[in-house]
């Protein structure tokens, strides 16, 4: 199956829109007042909160039928933020099984993309050819590997993976033929 893109474009966003990071912690104090404090989670829950001001009667179009198509929150697919989408040169480390995943920096936070595009990747400073790598769920695996010594990196924009955070979707019209709506985005592994 094609992997599922949403259709607008992040960079029309309003300068309001926002992204949040959250943790879940489970607390216990005792009665004198010791606390216990455990996190499941090994990397932050993101969600972008985003508004399109203005969208075209083709956009409002397209948007409603990328919801269905995804089914509101049911069907992950990719999302491409105005602000958080792009790497430059960025030395990729090695996986046990000799991949190299490629990774969103997120303020200082590093976590494994499962998609990318624009991808340039450069072994000991080298370009490679696209025909000397494949790229699956986000790893780098080459034809013939690099020696363990090589220094790999890469430059992409990545996409984070997500849901919509709500069951339903409310687009208004605020003049004919255009159209405002806010969104909200959950990151899911």
């Amino acid at each position: 199956m094609a992997s599922l893109i949403f259709p607008l474009d992040a960079r029309r966003v309003k300068w309001s829109s926002s992204v949040e990071q959250s943790w879940e912690v489970n607390e216990q104090v005792s009665a004198s007042g010791k606390r216990r404090a455990i996190s499941y989670q090994s990397l932050p829950a993101w969600t972008f909160n985003i508004d399109f001001p203005y969208l075209t009667a083709a956009e409002k179009d397209q948007l409603f039928a990328f919801y269905t198509r995804v089914k509101g929150q049911l069907v992950p697919f990719y999302y491409k933020d105005a602000e958080n989408y792009k790497v430059e040169n960025l030395t990729l480390i090695k996986n046990s099984d000799g991949t190299y995943q490629l990774v969103a920096n997120m303020n200082g936070q590093q976590e494994p993309v499962e998609y990318a595009d624009k991808l340039t990747v450069y072994v000991d400073g080298t370009e490679q050819s696209t025909s000397s790598y494949t790229l699956d769920n986000g790893a780098i695996k080459f034809t013939t590997a690099p020696a363990d010594t090589a220094v790999v990196k890469a430059s992409y924009e990545y996409y984070w993976k997500v849901v919509f955070s709500k069951t339903k979707i409310t687009v208004t019209q605020i003049f004919k033929n255009v159209f405002k709506v806010s969104l909200a985005m959950k990151v899911v592994r």
